[in-house]
């Protein structure tokens, strides 16, 4: 049984114990409320089972025969041993009337461990897009790593570019494809007024999380409303509202990717001829470089009317490209945040700050803003609390014992101040008589 078809199993169980209705069976299933009625009734009838699509486990009606099969695996060990699975295909039909598809026979091959010998990727069919109207509309984002320096460091360069007219709208370098760099190029763009209204990316988990390998939420997560966890440069883009795309391969981003060719080509040239040696020269190089690029190589939008987006507060941008976590408020109204304890103060701006135990609150950090606490539409700097020094008992020096008798009245302290160096009880006489 797949995951699939457990989880409608499990979805129909909880539909017939009543424990969820068929509004949110449909809901969860993705069928009409009607056909969860008609899953209900023949669960009911037939078994939980019978719910099942009645192939599961039937041979397909168009899977090889046997001798046929056997028959494609010795001739490809002998006598087509150097063939590749295309030319394979090809002389079965031709010489032996065997008419089978390439992927059939490197399927039947790669089952027994035969590989060809030339393998090639098919090219995919990619269904050319309409370019966009407007600049402002859409800009494309990724990053390229190259030796740029021309000294065998790698470094990432992080750029975004407008689809419309292939102006460059931000380049910065950093030594690796990071959340910090991305943000780099969104504080970029608003400070010269080119925030686009969408993003197309990849599928870099900057971005996205891999839905296949990322935790799924539970049935009952997903009736409670909690949403799956986010990346935080998609949460800040939610927040600006602008929308983000996720490219399924390299030419639907067509157009960044041509921009690598072109910068891999001239770029490294163009700063070695200036002179430019560390990560931090060419960041600054990066500035003039873009101006020159957009006279030399964009073109105008279809259309004159600019598509992008009012600018924003350059704090509250910081504040929003930042990494945010959840805490809660404990009961001596502090947090835990990096190994340190804080606590918000009794005023922020003018307005007096009130917390309770157990309110949740929002931790942003970055190398720009530092730690802030994001409360009631308030953002507040944090006190730090001073770390409070264990105290450790003062270990006591030993006595000194001396045995004498293997009496433990004769260990007499080495103090003598002490009340018990005075003492000298009394030897008890043990006696042969037995008490009643």
């Amino acid at each position: 049984m797949t995951k699939q078809d457990a989880r409608k199993v499990t979805i129909i169980e909880e539909l017939m114990e009543k424990r969820i209705t068929a509004d949110q069976a449909a809901k969860l299933l993705e069928l009409s409320v009607r056909q969860i009625k008609k899953i209900k009734a023949q669960a009911l009838s037939d078994g939980i089972m019978s719910i099942l699509h009645k192939s599961r486990g039937c041979k397909p009606a168009n899977t090889l025969d046997t001798a046929t099969s056997a028959a494609i695996i010795q001739l490809s060990k002998k006598e087509l041993r150097e063939y590749n699975f295309t030319h394979t295909a090809d002389v079965l039909a031709e010489e032996r009337g065997i008419f089978v598809s390439v992927s059939t026979v490197a399927r039947y091959l790669k089952e027994q461990g035969i590989r060809s010998p030339k393998a090639k990727r098919r090219p995919k069919k990619h269904r050319s897009r309409d370019a966009r109207l407007h600049e402002g509309a859409m800009a494309q984002m990724d990053a390229s790593t190259f030796d740029w320096l021309g000294t065998g460091s790698y470094l990432h360069l992080h750029g975004a570019i407008d689809a419309a007219t292939g102006r460059i709208l931000a380049l910065h370098f950093e030594k690796e494809e990071t959340f910090e760099g991305y943000c780099e190029l969104m504080f970029q763009m608003n400070h010269d007024t080119h925030l686009p209204r969408e993003f197309d990316t990849d599928g870099r988990t900057v971005f996205s999380y891999d839905s296949v390998k990322k935790q799924k939420l539970t049935i009952a997560e997903e009736l409670a409303g909690k949403r799956e966890k986010q990346p935080h440069f998609a949460r800040a883009l939610q927040e600006l509202r602008i929308l983000l795309i996720i490219a399924g391969s390299a030419q639907a981003k067509g157009a960044i990717e041509r921009l690598w060719g072109t910068l891999q080509d001239r770029l490294p040239k163009d700063m070695k001829r200036n002179g430019i040696t560390s990560r931090e020269q060419a960041n600054a190089f990066l500035k003039d470089y873009i101006s020159y690029y957009n006279r030399k190589f964009s073109v105008p939008a279809a259309k004159k009317e600019k598509y992008y987006l009012p600018k924003q507060d350059p704090a509250l941008m910081q504040v929003i490209f930042s990494r945010q976590e959840t805490r809660k408020i404990d009961t001596g109204l502090s947090f835990s945040y990096g190994g340190k304890k804080y606590r918000l103060p009794r005023y922020s701006d003018d307005q007096r700050v009130s917390p309770s135990v157990h309110d949740t609150i929002v931790v942003a950090c970055s190398e720009q803003i530092g730690i802030k606490v994001l409360y009631k539409g308030l953002v507040i700097t944090p006190e730090v609390l001073s770390a409070v020094p264990n105290k450790r008992r003062t270990p006591q020096p030993k006595m000194k014992t001396s045995v004498q008798n293997n009496s433990a009245s004769s260990q007499i302290p080495a103090n003598s101040n002490s009340p018990w160096h005075i003492y000298k009880p009394k030897r008890s006489t043990l006696t042969g008589s037995r008490r009643g």
